[in-house]
C-alpha cells in the first residue's frame, strides 16, 4: 500500500493525472513494452497509405509489373496483420497495467475508508460506499485501458501524419497541424462543460446502489409489513434520477463533442482535398499522393471521433476520481499521537477512568455530558439506561471509535488519545450483538488472519468457550469454511469471544452481546463469559438485566448523563435506586425516569 506522501506526491492539489501517476509508475516495465507496441502500431498505420500510393502511381504510370504488384500487396497485407496483432497486444497490456494499478488504488481507498470516523460511514448506506470504492475506481481502469491508450496511440499517428505531410507538401502539413490544434482545443473546452454533469451522474448511481442495498437487506421485514410497493416506488424515483443525470451528461458531454468532431473533420477533409486537387492540377502532385492526403485525412479524424465516443467514460472517470480523492483526503478516525502503552510497564492498564468526558455526533448536541467514573483493575461494570441514553457511545469512546469533544479517558495513567490505533485495539476488545463472521475457515475467524497465533492457542480458546465439540463435528475441523449463513447467532457470539481470549486484552466491552439470543443460548453465553472476563476489567451494556447478575458496579445513564453509579449489591438493596426500580419492573430502564 502506498504511503500518504507517495500517494499525493507531497501535495493534494497537483491534479488528477499526477494523483494517479504513483499508482502506475510501478508498472514501468509493462508501460515501456506498451510504448514500443504503440510505436509499432503507429508505424504500421502510417506505412500502409504509402504502399497504396506506390501501387496507384505505378499502375497509372505503367511502371508496375506483376512481381512488383505482388510484393506491394504482400507488404500491405503484412502491415494489416501487424496492426491487428499489435492492437491485440496493446489492449492486453493496457488492461493488465490498468487493473494492477487501480487495484492498488482500490486497496488504499478501502483501507482508508475503514479508518474513517463512524459518522462518515453513517452518512451513506453501504451500497453507496461500495459504488465509491469499487465502481468509481473501475471507471478509472477503463479510462486508462481504453481512453488514455487511444489518445496516446492516436497522438503518435497524428505526429507521424503531420510530419509525413510536411514532407509531401508543406502547405497541407500546415493546414493539418493548424486544424488539429484547433480541434483539440475545442474538444477540451467542450469536455470541461460536462465534468459537473458526470459527477452528478456518478452521485445518482451511488445513491441508487445504496438504496437498493438497504432494501435487499430488509426484504424480510418489507414483505412482512406489506410495503414492497412503497419500496418499488422509491426505487423508480431514484432510477429516474439516474436516467435524468445520465441523459444530461450524455448531451453536455459526448453528443456535443461527437457533433463538433464530425463537423470539424468534414471541414478538414474539404480543405485538404481542395489543396491537393489544386496541386494535382498544377502537376505538382500525383494521383497516388492525392490518395495519400485523403487517407491521412481520414486517419486524422479518428482521434477526434474516438475521443467523442469515449468522452462520456472519460468524464465519468474524472468525476469518480474526484470522489475517490475526497475519500483519501478525508481525515481518519484518530487524529492523535502514535504512542504505545508499552512505554510504561508500571501502570495497570486494567484501570479505566472517564474524566468529565463530553461527546456529540453533531456539534452543539452532546450525546454524553460530563461523564466521570473510575473502574479499578479487574472490576466489571454493567451499564443500563433507556434506548438512546448514550450507552453504546460509551463503548465507542473507550474503544477509540470516536474521540471526546472534551475530557479525558485513561487506561492506567495513559490518556488513550495519545496512543496509536493498533496498541489501543490490542488492549481493548469490543463484542457487539452484530458479530462479523469472515467468509473463511473457523481458524481464520478465531485468529482474524493473524499468522502468529498458534494451533495450541486456538484449541485452548475454543475449549474454554465450549466450542471444541462443535468444531470436532465439522467436516474439516478448524479448517472448515463458515460464514454468517452457516452459523447460529449463539455460535457467532461464542466465536467472537474466542477472539477476545486470543488477543488477551486488558479491557473487554460487551455491547448488547446477548440481545438477539434466546434464553437458553444466553445462559450458555453467560457461562462462556466467565473465562473471558476473569482477571480483566469489563464494561457490559445490557438490555436484559439478568446479564448483570455478576457485575461489581452498575452505571445508570439517562440522556447522556451518569445519574446513578455504585456497587451492584448496594444499589440492589436500596429500593429508592433507579437500578432496583428497573429490576422490579423487569426492564432495562425504558420506563424509568
Amino acid at each position: 500500500m502506498l504511503s500518504a506522501e507517495d500517494r499525493h506526491g507531497g501535495s493534494v492539489n497537483r491534479g488528477d493525472w499526477l494523483f494517479l501517476w504513483p499508482y502506475f509508475r510501478r508498472e514501468w516495465r509493462r508501460l515501456t513494452v506498451l510504448a514500443v507496441v504503440l510505436l509499432g502500431s503507429a508505424a504500421a498505420a502510417l506505412a500502409s497509405p504509402f504502399v497504396v500510393r506506390e501501387f496507384i502511381d505505378g499502375i497509372v504510370n505503367g511502371a508496375l509489373d506483376g512481381g512488383a504488384s505482388i510484393r506491394l500487396v504482400l507488404v500491405f497485407s503484412a502491415l494489416g496483420v501487424a496492426r491487428y496483432v499489435l492492437s491485440a497486444a496493446e489492449e492486453g497490456i493496457a488492461e493488465s497495467v490498468a487493473w494492477r494499478s487501480t487495484n492498488r488504488l482500490r486497496e488504499d481507498v478501502l483501507g482508508h475508508a475503514l479508518k474513517l470516523p463512524l459518522q462518515a460511514h453513517q452518512s451513506a448506506p453501504p451500497g453507496e460506499w461500495v459504488e465509491r470504492v469499487d465502481g468509481d475506481i473501475g471507471l478509472l481502469s477503463n479510462l486508462f485501458s481504453r481512453f488514455v491508450i487511444t489518445i496516446f496511440g492516436e497522438l503518435l499517428v497524428v505526429v507521424g501524419i503531420v510530419s509525413a505531410l510536411f514532407v509531401v507538401d508543406w502547405r497541407i502539413g500546415v493546414l493539418f497541424l493548424t486544424c488539429f490544434s484547433i480541434g483539440i482545443i475545442g474538444v477540451r473546452r467542450i469536455a470541461g462543460w460536462g465534468r459537473g454533469a458526470h459527477r452528478a451522474s456518478r452521485d445518482a448511481v451511488a445513491r441508487f446502489m445504496g438504496y437498493a442495498e438497504e432494501q435487499i437487506r430488509s426484504a424480510e421485514d418489507q414483505q412482512a409489513l406489506g410495503v414492497v410497493a412503497h419500496t418499488m416506488n422509491g426505487l423508480k424515483e431514484r432510477h429516474r434520477r439516474v436516467l435524468k443525470t445520465d441523459l444530461h451528461s450524455a448531451l453536455v458531454g459526448s453528443s456535443l463533442v461527437w457533433g463538433s468532431a464530425s463537423l470539424f473533420t468534414a471541414m478538414v477533409t474539404t480543405l485538404a482535398m481542395a489543396v491537393a486537387g489544386l496541386r494535382f492540377g498544377e502537376g505538382a502532385m500525383t494521383i497516388g499522393t492525392v490518395y495519400l492526403v485523403f487517407s491521412f485525412t481520414q486517419q486524422l479524424q479518428e482521434p477526434l471521433i474516438r475521443l467523442s465516443n469515449q468522452l462520456q467514460d472519460y468524464q465519468r472517470a474524472l468525476a469518480g476520481l474526484s470522489r475517490t480523492r475526497e475519500i483519501l483526503e478525508s481525515p481518519t478516525e484518530l487524529q492523535v499521537g502514535s504512542g504505545s502503552f508499552a512505554v510504561d510497564h508500571s501502570t495497570d492498564l486494567r484501570k479505566v477512568s472517564f474524566e468529565n468526558v463530553t461527546f456529540g455526533y453533531v456539534a452543539g448536541r452532546p450525546v454524553i455530558s460530563n461523564l466521570s467514573l473510575t473502574l479499578s483493575p479487574g472490576q466489571t461494570l454493567g451499564i443500563v439506561g433507556r434506548t438512546g441514553a448514550g450507552k453504546s457511545t460509551v463503548a465507542k469512546l473507550i474503544t477509540g471509535l470516536v474521540q471526546p469533544d472534551s475530557g479525558t479517558i485513561r487506561m492506567g495513567d495513559v490518556d488513550i488519545s495519545t496512543v496509536g490505533v493498533d496498541p489501543l485495539r490490542a488492549e481493548v476488545a469490543l463484542v457487539t450483538q452484530d458479530v462479523f463472521v469472515l467468509d473463511g475457515t473457523v481458524r481464520d475467524n478465531v485468529t482474524l488472519m493473524d499468522p502468529s497465533v498458534t494451533d495450541e492457542q486456538v484449541d485452548r480458546a475454543l475449549a474454554a468457550l465450549g466450542l471444541a465439540d462443535w468444531v470436532r463435528r465439522l467436516p474439516n475441523g478448524v479448517d472448515t469454511r463458515v460464514d454468517e449463513h452457516t452459523m447460529s447467532a449463539g455460535q457467532a457470539q461464542l466465536l467472537a469471544l474466542t477472539r477476545v481470549l486470543i488477543r488477551d486484552p486488558s479491557v473487554v466491552v460487551l455491547d448488547e452481546a446477548s440481545a438477539r439470543l434466546d434464553p437458553q443460548t444466553e445462559r450458555r453465553l453467560d457461562a462462556a463469559l466467565r473465562p473471558v472476563l476473569q482477571g480483566r476489567t469489563a464494561m457490559v451494556i445490557a438490555h436484559r438485566l439478568s446479564t448483570l447478575d455478576r457485575m461489581d458496579l452498575i452505571a445508570v445513564i439517562d440522556e447522556g448523563r451518569l445519574v446513578e453509579f455504585g456497587p451492584r449489591k448496594k444499589l440492589l438493596a436500596d429500593q429508592r435506586s433507579r437500578f432496583a426500580a428497573m429490576l422490579q419492573q423487569g426492564v432495562s430502564g425504558e420506563a424509568v425516569s
